[in-house]
């Protein structure tokens, strides 16, 4: 499991949330995360309101303290996304200093 920390700002001040990063995002530079710990710090917008979720979509560079955990008590546990979409160590360390310049 691959475990980081975001910084969220609040009307309180700025919150420090703990994250595990699920997978690739739907851009280059993003990647899939879940809140730790039962927290729901991401608003979404539905069609009946706003509402709270703890699966959101960071950019690469907002992710701090990254590092790789294996707790026996994960592996039991439901993936959140499928498995075409799951991070492993070494896509996060090439991938995210990749150069993403296209050219025609």
């Amino acid at each position: 499991m691959v475990k980081a920390e975001i910084t969220i700002g609040t009307c309180y001040g700025d919150a420090i949330i703990p994250v595990e990063v699920l997978g690739k995002g739907p851009r280059p530079g993003t990647v899939w995360v879940r809140a730790l710990n039962g927290l729901e710090p991401f608003t979404k917008i539905s069609h009946g309101g706003p509402y709270q979720d703890r699966i959101s979509i960071v950019l690469v560079p907002h992710l701090r303290d990254v590092h790789i955990e294996n707790d026996m008590e994960d592996l039991n546990e439901e993936p959140a996304l499928p498995a075409d979409q799951r991070v492993s160590a070494d896509w996060f360390l090439e991938s995210a200093y990749e150069d993403r310049t296209f050219s025609e």
